[in-house]
């Protein structure tokens, strides 16, 4: 039974791994009918992307843990970028749940999940880290308590990477 357990678990990480491994641009629209695109995020610095819904309960503490996180880096390029993987029919409770918590990061809309599945997406929440050379950092498929600490100290690595980075143009 062990063995089973890990060779599943090792070709779980295996097909983690195969998937999201290079940079795909997009734009999506936000809230606000706005177009957002992520070059244009990425020339300000690294990004967050993570896929959520609001059916998703560890998504919703992923965003609460992570809304604190955004607002202490926002200011050194930082983004965190929230991608809804709702369907049409349930577009309406994302604009009013975004409102209700208050949370300040971007939120864009992947009703047709085309970028979730660009990114390898298999569940929710998925997250990836991108830096400013538009290398995948970081990936985390799911949420427990505690993991926004790890996503921190994620998130502070390649900000110290990309001033060095722009330190070299």
């Amino acid at each position: 039974m062990k063995k089973i357990l890990f060779v599943t678990a090792f070709l779980f990480i295996a097909v983690l791994n195969l998937n999201a491994q290079s940079y795909y641009n997009f734009t999506l629209q936000n809230l606000e009918n706005d177009d957002v695109t992520l070059d244009e995020l990425i020339a300000k610095g690294p990004v967050l992307i993570s896929f959520w819904a609001t059916w998703c309960s560890p998504c919703k503490e992923e965003m609460k843990k992570l809304q604190p996180i955004f607002e202490k880096y926002k200011d050194q390029g930082f983004t965190y970028l929230a991608v809804n993987q709702d369907n049409q029919k349930s577009i309406a409770k994302v604009k009013s749940y975004i409102n209700a918590n208050k949370y300040t990061f971007p939120v864009v809309l992947d009703t047709d999940k085309k970028i979730f599945e660009a990114y390898g997406g298999i569940g929710m929440p998925y997250s990836i880290l991108i830096d400013m050379n538009k290398n995948i950092a970081a990936k985390h498929l799911g949420y427990v308590t505690g993991d926004d600490k790890k996503i921190e100290k994620e998130i502070q690595e390649v900000l110290m990477a990309g001033s060095n980075y722009k330190g070299d143009k």
